[in-house]
């Protein structure tokens, strides 16, 4: 049986994308950002299914991770693509959390 993450890892990571989308697509909706959600949504939904794809074919002693890191050394282009994604994710998350805390400090002044 091959190596894999523990669950509780799996439960942050999918809800970690679930609230993303969630929220990108609320921004669509409200017309705030609209391409950036886009491309938001795009990048939430297409990085898991790649390195899941990807990942099928793994030797049985590594696990996700150290299956990513290890094809990120030769070039693997779907793994460049799968990092490049989760840091795309992870900006885009500070982005917005410093848009409410300015917008609450904002209120606050008022």
């Amino acid at each position: 049986m091959a190596n894999t993450l523990p669950p509780w890892f799996w439960i942050a990571y999918y809800l970690f994308l679930a609230v993303t989308i969630g929220i990108a697509i609320y921004n669509v909706f409200n017309q705030k950002e609209k391409r950036l959600s886009l491309l938001t949504i795009w990048v939430a939904i297409t990085v898991p299914i790649v390195g899941l794809l990807n990942s099928i074919g793994r030797f049985d002693e590594l696990n996700e991770f150290q299956h990513l890191v290890n094809e990120l050394h030769p070039g693997a282009l779907w793994a460049w693509y799968a990092c490049s994604g989760y840091l795309f994710l992870v900006v885009w998350w500070i982005m917005l959390l410093l848009k409410i805390i300015t917008r609450q400090k904002k209120i606050v002044t008022r």
